[in-house]
């Protein structure tokens, strides 16, 4: 099992032991245990693949003192214990460090042309290659090199998933790496395009505080839950296509109204063919104007459901990871 796999199946795991356990049909008992095999079944629902209790004892043990097992029982723990707590910390930080899904790198036609060359995105006698998380940046840097201005746009997810390493410069802040393959490297592939989309998180007040409405889709890879959006029509500003993808996606009838800006996400992916697209997906807060009474999810689309959770549980369940800064920064907005 891959280390992103792992980190998959562990915040899965969190997410029903701890704050939905009625999603996987647990039934936790006084003390908040479950029983293994029910857990490694709901597991494996909600990631479309088998889960086996050796898995989940794995993932346990390795958890940083997020679970204790007993037996044939396991719950998620409330308060690590100090060591425990010492190691998440150190966890967290090093998650901090990790690159966003796209990174940008300063260049010009001429060096594209040797990179082509090499087949592989590296910078000559083995220095670092510097990348930067600002595309605004990175034209900057372009424009002040000899040469006409290029900025490559790295798809650092996949980049390591195909053994790239990425660190972050304390001096500058900028990622640093030896090399990125150049299948990694999106606007240098055959047939590269960009998509732009637009959606949305509703937003309920009630006795029970904020809740932020995800929709649940299930896609080849498994079963995720995700920020409702899609793509914008020729002409169609952002906002308009997120108000109308969220209604449409959800299966809801009363208007929407946008309250703040979250901002962008920025991913690669493969659109049918194996074509690379760069994806920019802008995110907005929303309140309905009016009660949504129920959801209606699009079927058709893939949608199998819509649900209510917490901020914090937001972060948590979705599992784009590009989209856990923009949930998160919804409690200050709020």
């Amino acid at each position: 099992m891959s280390g992103d796999e792992q980190i998959r199946v562990s915040k899965t795991m969190a997410f029903l032991l701890r704050h939905r356990p009625d999603v996987g049909a647990l039934t936790p008992d006084a003390e908040g245990y479950v029983p293994v095999a029910e857990l490694a079944k709901a597991l494996g629902k909600q990631l479309r693949r088998d889960v086996s209790e050796a898995e989940v004892r794995t993932i346990a043990d390795d958890g940083a003192g997020r679970f204790q097992c007993a037996d044939d029982r396991i719950r998620a723990n409330r308060e690590p214990p100090p060591v425990a707590r010492r190691k998440t910390s150190l966890g967290e930080a090093a998650r901090r460090d990790l690159p966003p899904d796209i990174l940008y790198h300063a260049t010009t036609d001429d060096q594209v042309r040797r990179i082509l060359d090499a087949g592989v995105l590296t910078v000559p006698e083995g220095r670092q290659l510097f990348l930067s998380s600002d595309e605004a940046q990175a034209w900057r840097v372009a424009h002040r090199l000899q040469g006409a201005p290029r900025v490559l746009y790295i798809d650092a997810s996949r980049a390591r998933r195909h053994g790239a390493r990425f660190w972050r410069s304390r001096r500058t802040g900028l990622f640093q790496t030896r090399g990125v393959p150049l299948q990694d490297v999106l606007n240098l592939q055959d047939g590269f395009a960009e998509q732009i989309s637009a959606g949305g998180i509703p937003v309920r007040r009630g006795p029970d505080g904020v809740r932020l409405a995800l929709i649940k889709v299930t896609r080849k890879s498994g079963v995720t839950w995700e920020v409702a959006k899609g793509k914008l029509e020729d002409g169609e500003p952002p906002e308009l296509a997120a108000v109308r993808e969220v209604r449409e996606e959800m299966g809801v009838v009363v208007d929407l109204k946008i309250t703040h800006t979250l901002g962008i996400v920025r991913y690669g992916f493969l659109a049918p063919g194996g074509l690379p697209r760069l994806k920019t997906v802008h995110v907005y807060l929303m309140e309905p104007l009016g009660e949504i009474a129920s959801f209606v999810p699009a079927a058709a689309e893939g949608i199998g459901d819509v649900g209510w959770f917490t901020p914090e549980e937001a972060a948590r369940a979705v599992t784009h990871t590009s989209l856990v800064p923009l949930i998160q920064q919804i409690g200050t907005k709020l």
